[in-house]
């Protein structure tokens, strides 16, 4: 009997990190629809400028996985590339 793969065994994962091309990453979000693991890479974050051009706010990338593949029928290849690193 194969499992299934649910939004809280998903978010089990939250605060996990994992290494994603190359770059250490933590899972910060689990989205439902399309399902993805949000992750935000453990680099310096950046300042953001405001709409005439002054700093004012750090900001930080973010990277979304898929789950699964378009057809929902296998795990996505990005999803089985993450390594654990937790």
């Amino acid at each position: 009997m194969s499992e299934v793969i649910t939004l809280p065994h998903l978010r089990t994962l939250i605060g996990l990190k994992v290494r994603h091309q190359g770059e250490i990453c933590v899972v910060v979000e689990v989205l439902e629809s399309p399902c993805a693991l949000v992750l935000e890479p453990q680099t310096p974050s950046t300042m953001m400028a405001d709409m005439h051009g002054r700093p004012w706010e750090y900001g930080r990338e973010h990277r979304i996985v898929p789950v699964l593949t378009e057809d929902r029928a296998a795990l996505h290849d990005a999803l089985l590339e993450l390594e654990l690193l937790d």
